[in-house]
């Protein structure tokens, strides 16, 4: 057992929970989740690829690089879909524009991913203290079965670690359309964590799945290179030399909502 998957057995077992773990195939198996353990890079097949928002219980892949690097934020995540964490109700919070700083930071502290630059900043506080974010970009012209609609991405959404807002996704979004009022939204949902099912709750609907994403993993700091970024001019060939294991995820559920 490696030690992100025994730091994850140990917290489920810490809050009473029944699951299988699977050591051979880095596999657990619980009641309401799954979770494939990748390892060191390699890369297994993974049984929900063609999953919808249907098929139970959720199964997550979890990478060792990001489990190393992210180790609260994961293990929030993980308890928040097991239903175990503190909740505020949205009803309790009010909504305030926030400045790209204050996002930056939160989104660091509370995200995967890292923070981008975003044209509309929205947080959600309670007892004057921010628990939720949401950013939006710049709207942008599309064209669908011949109709322009004027669109906006949905760039990030979290909570603060170890919370749930419940609401607190549907009143960010509805917020945005009663200042903004855009015909058209659109946003993308890491496959490896969600199959979409609280957006498409909120009248969103899945429009494709987009191809997975390559990367370079580094075998001294667990860091990622963008396949199309590799550091120092390195060819493909070097990295492999040098240690470095190509790993694909699983890309994203890109999901849309109309206004018009």
């Amino acid at each position: 057992m490696y030690t992100f998957e025994k730091n994850v057995v140990q917290l489920l077992e810490s809050h009473g929970i029944d699951f299988e773990f699977n050591a051979v195939d880095h596999y657990l198996k619980s009641a309401l989740l799954n979770i494939d353990f990748m390892p060191g890079g390699v890369v297994k097949a993974f049984s929900n690829e063609n999953s919808t928002a249907e098929i139970k219980p959720l199964t997550i892949r979890l990478w060792e690089d990001l489990y190393i690097n992210h180790p609260v934020v994961i293990n929030s995540r993980i308890l928040s879909l097991l239903g175990i964490s503190s909740r505020i109700y949205a009803r309790k919070t009010t909504v305030s524009s926030i400045s790209q700083e204050v996002l930056d930071v939160f989104v660091a502290e509370n995200h995967l991913n890292i923070p981008l630059r975003a044209k509309y900043r929205y947080g959600l506080y309670h007892l004057q203290k921010l628990v939720a974010i949401m950013a939006f970009g710049r709207s942008c012209p599309i064209q669908v079965s011949g109709t322009t609609y004027k669109s906006y991405e949905l760039l990030r959404y979290c909570s603060m670690v170890n919370c749930t807002v419940v609401g607190g996704l549907s009143k960010l979004i509805h917020h945005f359309e009663e200042k903004i009022n855009p015909e058209h939204i659109m946003t993308y949902v890491d496959r490896e964590w969600s199959e979409g099912k609280s957006y498409i709750n909120l009248g969103f609907t899945i429009d494709t799945f987009t191809s997975p994403y390559g990367f370079w993993l580094s075998p001294e700091n667990n860091e990622r290179i963008n396949e199309k970024s590799l550091p120092n001019n390195f060819t493909a060939n070097e990295l492999r030399d040098k240690g470095w294991r190509f790993i694909k995820n699983l890309g994203n559920v890109k999901l849309v909502k109309y206004q018009k």
